[in-house]
């Protein structure tokens, strides 16, 4: 609950900064910022993406989004970033597959005095420090799936991973958070896969999962796309209720699992309030103000059916039918 009143406080401070900022020099139609992603389409990158372009929007800037294609395409991404430094845009939003791959264009980026901001990442490169940041914590990420094991396991268990794609640094965080938490204890990982970020491959995992482990308690997903998948192995399986779905993120697959009654617990971020959060950011540092903190932690919220309709949606997913 702290964390969520620091968060409320700091948009707070940083929403009179921007306003009175505006007013004395407001954003010039010509503005643009650039915006790169390892991907721009999902229940993560969608919501971030609009969370970006509606708040740019509102503040008077152009926005233009690159996107890499998958986690695989680290060396395309950094190429993309590179175009934007030539376009000379007012400032860059990354949420980077591979952070230490950034180094290099993070520093041409500071050269040509274009700032850069973290979008959905605490960091934009491994030892290049970004001008701000907004994010969710991946590693807390894992912390709290671990209290949903816990919760969904009083008694102990098995659990099978679907630990999301292979060298994506935000999956092995949070799979390493979660194992640090579980560790010692009654709840053990018997199996454990990584695998491209396709709902298809997903889905295939998860049944492969359920045929080689009939009697695991738990599918772990590293996001909700991997959860989807768990989620509709297990019903496809009719195994809702006896085999429990546990993953991080709510996008709206997510809680039609979830009201079917085959998803159980889900660590939701707030992928739209971290993109808003990110370009607030921007706005400040591109005018000049000193921040109230250079990185925002947008907190998470556990969602169960317990909980799923009392719950603020908007922070979480894009309208229906919005694309980037």
């Amino acid at each position: 609950m702290k964390s969520r009143v620091v968060h409320k406080t700091w948009l707070a401070a940083l929403a009179a900064a921007g306003f009175a900022l505006m007013a004395a020099h407001p954003a010039q139609a010509a503005d643009k910022i650039g915006v790169t992603m390892p991907n721009i389409k999902g229940p993560w990158f969608t919501p971030v993406l609009y969370g970006i372009s509606d708040e740019a929007k509102k503040l008077g800037y152009e926005v233009t989004i690159q996107d890499a294609g998958g986690y695989a395409n680290v060396d395309k991404q950094v190429s993309q970033f590179s175009n934007l430094i030539v376009q000379k845009v007012s400032a860059i939003l990354i949420d980077p597959a591979n952070p230490s791959s950034f180094n290099g264009v993070v520093r041409e980026a500071k050269a040509e005095k274009i700032p850069v901001i973290g979008a959905g990442s605490p960091i934009a490169a491994s030892d290049v420090e970004a001008d701000a940041a907004a994010s969710s914590s991946h590693c807390n990420i894992g912390h709290e799936l671990a209290k949903g094991a816990k919760t969904l396991l009083p008694n102990g268990g098995t659990i099978a991973v679907l630990a999301g794609p292979p060298g994506a640094f935000w999956a092995s965080d949070r799979l390493r958070c979660f194992k640090q938490d579980l560790a010692g204890g009654n709840i053990k990982i018997i199996a454990e896969q990584t695998s491209e970020q396709d709902p298809a491959v997903a889905l295939s995992l998860a049944n492969d999962f359920l045929q080689r482990f009939p009697d695991v308690n738990v599918l772990y997903g590293a996001d909700d796309t991997y959860g989807v998948g768990a989620a509709r192995a297990a019903q496809g399986a009719q195994k809702c209720g006896k085999v429990k779905i546990l993953f991080a993120v709510l996008g709206e697959a997510a809680e039609e699992m979830m009201r079917a009654g085959c998803a159980d617990y889900v660590v939701a971020q707030q992928p739209v309030v971290i993109g808003r959060t990110a370009v607030q950011l921007m706005d400040a540092v591109v005018k000049g103000k000193p921040l109230p903190s250079k990185s925002v932690e947008v907190p998470l919220i556990p969602v169960t059916m317990a909980n799923l309709d009392s719950i603020n949606k908007t922070g979480m997913q894009a309208p229906k039918g919005w694309t980037p």
